[in-house]
This record gives structure tokens, C-alpha cells and sequence, in this order.
């Protein structure tokens, strides 16, 4: 047997760690994907390591808040030069706006180094970002990160832009949520929100929309508020009420308690697949959502949700009375939706990311 069968690959994975961070820290979408990313690794024989890139959420001056910035960036560059030592290879997870530089400084170390180096952008804005760069940052790019040993893509549209690239591949964001419930649903009672509160998320869309639902139906929304969430819009609501913040055990079983779930957000045009609509997919639960950033290639029209014009609380009002009227509609779109949901779960995802990394390590 070859000795390299019964090595344990070290990797060192830097980025936002979720796992013990504060209520005031919220945890989004690339803390929950460094932390599932440490559990499947591990799960395939791997041991890892993680430098935590995430900030803390404080109300510092704008000058402490630089400084706190340069900390935290000397504390990261730090830990890695440090843990780089003891890796077989790195990974990255960053957004698409923080590439450049941080990719490209760590892409010259694991260059000195002699180790493969996987950047894994979150999110769908890495094309726009990268035309906007300047000419000498392109240039950069070009010789630095983009020419990693591998760069992960969330969506299939990023793919495509970047399809003569041989190392990019497309890795979405997945989830493995088991659901508490599985017999069929043939109605729609209870509608729920789950996202950060941002009123770009489409929060006031979605409360706007559900003030003349049916005497039977319900929405509920869950999520930690933000700085401009608005919170006089649940007064006097008729049919909604704020759930609060629910705990990662929590949803399943929530999720599973609803029949129907909103994302109206226009956050923005970088928007990935976030984790939320994933997991309501793996519950069989379909999503009416804006046509917006990877969230359109996520929710296939009249398969596993409908798609409707951002900004819109008539066009979140249409899509659910459409869904009310039309049974044998709301049937298929649960059917679809579970299907994509099984589509994202963890596994194969993985065990690519794991075939990917022992080519790499041991070639």
C-alpha cells in the first residue's frame, strides 16, 4: 500500500468562522459555509485548520473602526503565514469584492510555498467586480488568484463567463438539512420569511403583500434585525408576526411548519444561493423570489417557485394568490423544490472538493 493512503491531508481554511460567535456577530452565508465545509472535510479524512477573517459588529468611531480593520488583518495574515507551514493545501472563501488583494497575497505565499492554493468565492459578483477592476489590478488578477490551483464559483452563470479558464469550476452553496416533515402538502396556511432583516431583503414587500391574505393564513417571519430594519410594520399587522431569531436546531423543524416560503430581497446583483431557499427546497417547500442576481438561476420558474419583478409587494401579492387558486400548481412546485433540494445536498459537492485535493496534493 502506498504510504500516501493512510497520510491525513492537513488543510488550513481561512475565512468568516460562524461557530461561537456572538448574537451580535450575525452569521451569514460564508460562516455557515466555513463551518459545513470543516464538517465535510473532516468527515472525508481530513484535518483542518481555520484562521477566522469575520469582524466583530461594534459601534466604534470610524477611526477605531480602521484601526480595528488593520488589526484584524495583520491578526489573519498572521495566523496563516503560521498555519500555512503545517498544511498540505489552502482554501479560501472569500466574497467576490475582497479577491483583490487578499486572494493575490495568498496566492504568492502559496506560490513560495509549494502549496496548492483553492479560492472559493461566495456569492454570484465575481464578473462584475473583476471588469471593474483597473487595468493593472486585472493584470494582477490574472497572473495571481485566477490562476489558482483551483477557483470554486457559486453559480453556473459564473462558470459560463469564465468557462476558458480550465481551473474554474462551479461549486454552489449546499445544505443538508433534514426535514421534520414529508407528507404532502395540498394547501397553503402558514408563509414564512427567513433572512436577515434588511429592508433590501424585501421585508416591507413581503408584509405589504400578506395584508390581505385569507383569515387562514399566516406569515412568519424569523431573522436577526439590522440597522434599517423597520420593525413599526409589524403594528397592527393583521396577518404577520415577528418570530425572532432561530436557532441553526430550530430550523427544520420551523421550515417544516410552513408551506411556503418569501424571498422578494434586490440586495444586491452579487446574491449567490442563499442558504435559506436551499434549505426550504429540502423541506419540499417552494419559494415565490425576486428575479435577482443567483437567486434567478437558483429558483426555476414554475419548477421549484416562481420568479417575480424585485421591488414589487403587488407582484409578491400576484405570485401567492396565483398559488392560493392554482392547487395543482402549488403541488408540482413542492415536488420541484424538493428535487432541487436534493440536487444541493452536501455530499457529491464534497466528495469533488475531496477528489480535487488529493490530485492537487499529491500529483
Amino acid at each position: 500500500m502506498d504510504a500516501k493512503d493512510n497520510k491525513r491531508l492537513n488543510i488550513l481554511i481561512i475565512g468568516p468562522q460562524g461557530s461561537g460567535t456572538s448574537a451580535s456577530n450575525v452569521i451569514g452565508g460564508n460562516k455557515l459555509m466555513v463551518d459545513d465545509q470543516v464538517r465535510e472535510l473532516m468527515m472525508r479524512g481530513f484535518d483542518s485548520r481555520v484562521v477566522d477573517t469575520s469582524g466583530r459588529v461594534t459601534n466604534l468611531p470610524a477611526c477605531k473602526v480602521r484601526v480595528s480593520r488593520i488589526l484584524r488583518f495583520i491578526k489573519v495574515v498572521w495566523g496563516a503565514l503560521w498555519g500555512i507551514q503545517g498544511s498540505d493545501a489552502v482554501i479560501l472563501i472569500v466574497a467576490p469584492y475582497s479577491a483583490f488583494p487578499l486572494a493575490s497575497f495568498f496566492w504568492a505565499f502559496c506560490k513560495i510555498t509549494s502549496r496548492p492554493l483553492i479560492v472559493r468565492v461566495s456569492a454570484a459578483g465575481l464578473r462584475s467586480v473583476y471588469l471593474k477592476y483597473g487595468v493593472l489590478t486585472r493584470w494582477l488578477a490574472d497572473r495571481t488568484y485566477m490562476r489558482s490551483s483551483r477557483v470554486y464559483v457559486e453559480t453556473e452563470q459564473l462558470q459560463r463567463e469564465f468557462g476558458n479558464r480550465s481551473n474554474f469550476r462551479w461549486f454552489p452553496n449546499t445544505r443538508d438539512l433534514k426535514p421534520n416533515r414529508i407528507d404532502r402538502r395540498d394547501r397553503i396556511i402558514k408563509i414564512i420569511f427567513l433572512s436577515r432583516l434588511d429592508m433590501a431583503k424585501g421585508l416591507g414587500e413581503a408584509l405589504e403583500a400578506c395584508r390581505d391574505l385569507p383569515e387562514e393564513c399566516q406569515l412568519n417571519v424569523f431573522g436577526p434585525a439590522m440597522s434599517d430594519t423597520d420593525f413599526s410594520l409589524f403594528e397592527n399587522h393583521p396577518r404577520a408576526a415577528y418570530g425572532g431569531v432561530l436557532a441553526p436546531a430550530d430550523v427544520p423543524r420551523v421550515l417544516s411548519e410552513h408551506d411556503l416560503m418569501l424571498f422578494p430581497s434586490y440586495m444586491g446583483l452579487a446574491e449567490g444561493y442563499p442558504g435559506s431557499i436551499i434549505e426550504a427546497f429540502q423541506c419540499g417547500i417552494p419559494v415565490v423570489a425576486a428575479r435577482f442576481g443567483g437567486v434567478s438561476e437558483l429558483v426555476e420558474h414554475e419548477k421549484s417557485g416562481l420568479l417575480i419583478e424585485p421591488r414589487s409587494a403587488d407582484a409578491v401579492r400576484e405570485a401567492i394568490e396565483r398559488l392560493l387558486k392554482d392547487i395543482n400548481l402549488y403541488q408540482r412546485l413542492c415536488e420541484g423544490a424538493k428535487q432541487r433540494g436534493e440536487f444541493l445536498r452536501s455530499d457529491k459537492w464534497y466528495d469533488r472538493m475531496a477528489s480535487d485535493l488529493h490530485r492537487m496534493c499529491w500529483k
